[in-house]
């Protein structure tokens, strides 16, 4: 991409302020803002509708190239007592995850071929650099370390003697478990340095990190002298003694030794992993911490691209809420940058909930995980410009993993995210290959509001995070995106008090309410997913299923008795491709309650039978929900209509059987189904659910005269009644 670029937030207020950071190759560009109302160019649909308006931003604007730089590490700010000009020792513990990868950093004072540094060789082997100029001293251990298995490792230097030792013990028992290599060379002057002390990565002369470590560091520490007896509790020549199990929900490096030299790890690397120690007997950090001193680092981490900023927007108090983009442009490229704008006080009655949220752990997503195997999705050669971009800025996703082969558990709004954007079709190596999704599918929902005439706000996940009920409280009814998966316990006990005080909820998509996820408490840019049980894309490692930054258990809701079949009376039970699926009506759809619901719907007719923007044809499909009353679907809910006979493509959730077994296809299992649903609430609340993503893609068809549509306005004119839609007796 020749030009591309990301802002700070995903949402704005009149009042506040949205930055935008831009790299481009070309010497100018130009910067406009547009409001965007539907991007899916599908013939089938209303096409384009992007809305030129006139901004403080527009304008030509300087460009430089701005580069990305992953790979995690922690670094120490320089202090004189680093330099250790007597001599050293360096001691940790290490769970190398591709020790045959190349150099790699470990810890020490080392860059620019000056100071000392231990770190894995070419070969795999440990080795110690130490030196000053053209007087560099490589050892190695020459005995190449196993990956996934912990190892002591120490590595000291008398400066009298010029004695080196450099020790390796693997925690397993095997072959080459343990290797010493002792070694004299003439006594030099190490170097003194002024740069960082880092862990896990090196600094090169020009001061670019390299060497990234791939994998787990426990309990660092560094001594002023060499230590030759490494079980001795002597602790008079230490310096520093940095405890990992300190701080996890921060980028703090705790240093609990004599000078306090406290660090930061820089670009996200995992915490609250296990430890060289770690017992099994506890999953839970925060009951046993000290199992917990680890570190995982990757070198391909990144929580900030550290871009310079291009230019800086406050709404004013008149501008309506909606999708907005930046439109930067060359004379041969373009990108949008999207956002919403929040209304400072409600304007409407109805609010449309932004899948915010979701949009962020879905960013940058590269369709390379193992999932894509599993459901039959194949590779392919063809990538758009935004997805190769990801492909070589090795930008990654909550869905993707590691170089190591470990799951992203944490995700950056500070990055450029390519597939966040209005046009974005999804690859061909994906289950709903060329069609929009998420911002893309969104919008036909809100292109539909408008064409019907209805005033609306916009509101996002990161405000019903930040402010609760509050936020929800003023609308007479929240309508859903397609796709609402992530949600934060914030916004579930948001979404509940409006609930039960009165609120009315349409719930417009599918696999929602699903995966456990939070936002850091001090650094709201960064979210976080463990995955474990669930259909999932990647497993967290045996007792690492703990957010590290609020301390709470991951997987799925369903596991702390929130499942969505409780607040949306449907929940996740299959995702697939090929063709969607119909709805048929059941026998609840008659029950006077529902009458209002298909208004204008004849008794036999399928509803959804015609083309869509997702997938191509029907309502029902892609990922899909259904009724389940051993989970918490209400009693006195009406299962209305449902999309069944789905292919085999569609397969039951593992979170749903007990074991693997036949006959879990849509061909074979009727517990392969899209249930639309409705019921009432206390205080003459209600909801009504879909359980489809693709449900949204059907309203344009025929120009909105179709009965997706029908069923979907009947039931917002409803929702925005004041009096109760069906009587309080009902439930």
């Amino acid at each position: 991409m020749q030009i591309v670029g990301y802002s700070d937030r995903f949402s704005v207020r009149p009042g506040q302020t949205i930055r935008f950071m831009v790299s481009c190759e070309k010497s100018t560009y130009r910067a406009t803002m547009v409001r965007l109302r539907h991007t899916d160019a599908n013939p089938c649909g209303p096409g384009r509708k992007v809305e030129a308006l006139t901004s403080a931003i527009d304008g030509t604007y300087p460009g430089r190239p701005q580069a990305i730089h992953p790979g995690s590490y922690a670094a120490i700010p320089h202090h004189p007592i680093l330099n250790c000009p007597d001599g050293f020792c360096l001691q940790a513990w290490i769970y190398p995850t591709t020790p045959q990868q190349g150099r790699q950093g470990l810890l020490g004072n080392y860059g620019g071929d000056a100071g000392y540094g231990l770190f894995i060789d070419e070969g795999g082997a440990l080795e110690l650099r130490i030196g000053f100029g053209e007087r560099v001293e490589k050892v190695s251990t020459g005995v190449a370390l196993t990956a996934a298995h912990w190892y002591f490792v120490t590595a000291s230097y008398d400066a009298a003697s010029g004695e080196i030792r450099l020790h390796q013990r693997r925690q397993a028992y095997g072959p080459a478990a343990e290797a010493t290599i002792q070694r004299t060379i003439a006594p030099s002057a190490i170097g003194a340095r002024t740069a960082d002390f880092l862990i896990a990565a090196r600094r090169q002369q020009s001061g670019e990190i390299d060497a990234h470590f791939n994998g787990k560091i426990d309990h660092p520490r560094l001594y002023d002298r060499a230590v030759t007896d490494l079980t001795s509790s002597d602790q008079r020549h230490l310096v520093a003694d940095w405890d990992f199990a300190r701080d996890i929900g921060s980028d703090r490096i705790s240093d609990i030794g004599p000078h306090h030299l406290h660090g930061r790890a820089v670009n996200l690397p995992t915490r609250a992993v296990t430890g060289h120690n770690w017992t099994g007997d506890e999953d839970d950090f925060k009951a046993a911490r000290t199992q917990y001193g680890a570190i995982h680092f990757h070198d391909d981490d990144l929580e900030d691209a550290g871009w310079e900023v291009a230019f800086e927007w406050s709404p004013p108090a008149e501008c309506a809420s909606g999708f907005y983009a930046v439109h930067l442009q060359t004379d041969d490229a373009e990108d949008y940058l999207p956002f919403v704008v929040v209304p400072q006080t409600p304007r409407a009655r109805i609010a449309f909930l932004a899948p915010t949220l979701t949009y962020l752990i879905y960013a940058d997503q590269r369709f390379l995980d193992p999932m894509r195997d599993t459901l039959g999705v194949g590779q392919s050669d063809s990538a758009t410009p935004q997805d190769q971009y990801m492909e070589d800025q090795r930008l990654l996703s909550c869905y993707d993993l590691h170089s190591d082969g470990t799951g992203v558990c944490y995700t950056t709004r500070l990055r450029p995210i390519p597939n966040f954007r209005p046009f974005y079709r999804m690859p061909p190596r994906s289950l709903a290959a060329d069609c929009p999704r998420l911002l893309n599918a969104d919008l036909h929902l809100l292109d539909w509001l408008d064409g019907k005439g209805y005033d609306y706000d916009v509101i996002t996940d990161d405000e019903l995070h930040a402010e609760g009920e509050a936020l929800l409280a003023p609308y007479s009814a929240v309508l859903t995106g397609g796709h609402p998966e992530y949600w934060t316990a914030q916004m579930l006990a948001g979404m509940a008090a409006y609930q039960a005080d009165g609120g009315r909820l349409m719930y417009l998509g599918g696999n929602g309410f699903y995966w456990i996820t939070s936002f850091d408490p001090t650094r709201p840019h960064i979210a976080e997913v463990r995955r474990w049980r669930g259909s999932r894309a990647w497993d967290a490692a045996p007792g690492e299923s703990y957010h590290s930054t609020t301390g709470e258990m991951g997987g799925l809701w369903r596991y702390r008795n929130r499942a969505p079949q409780k607040m949306l009376g449907i929940g996740f039970i299959s995702q697939g491709s090929g063709c969607n699926r119909p709805y048929r009506r059941q026998p609840d759809s008659f029950d006077p309650r529902a009458a209002f619901i298909f208004a204008g719907i004849d008794d036999d007719e399928l509803i959804g039978d015609f083309p869509a923007l997702i997938l191509k044809h029907g309502a029902g499909g892609f990922e899909i929900d259904c009724a389940d009353t051993t989970l918490g679907t209400p009693g006195h809910a009406l299962v209305l209509a449902t999309a069944s006979g789905f292919s085999d493509l569609y397969q039951v959730a593992l979170e749903t059987q007990l074991a693997s077994a036949p006959n879990t296809g849509g061909s074979q299992n009727e517990a392969v189904r899209c249930d639309m649903i409705y019921f009432e609430g206390p205080n003459g609340g209600a909801v009504f659910s879909v359980g489809s993503i693709s449900w949204n893609s059907c309203l344009s068809y025929k120009g909105g005269d179709n009965n997706v549509a029908r069923i979907t306005e009947n039931v917002l004119r409803r929702f925005m009644e004041e009096e109760t839609p069906c009587p309080t007796s009902a439930h």
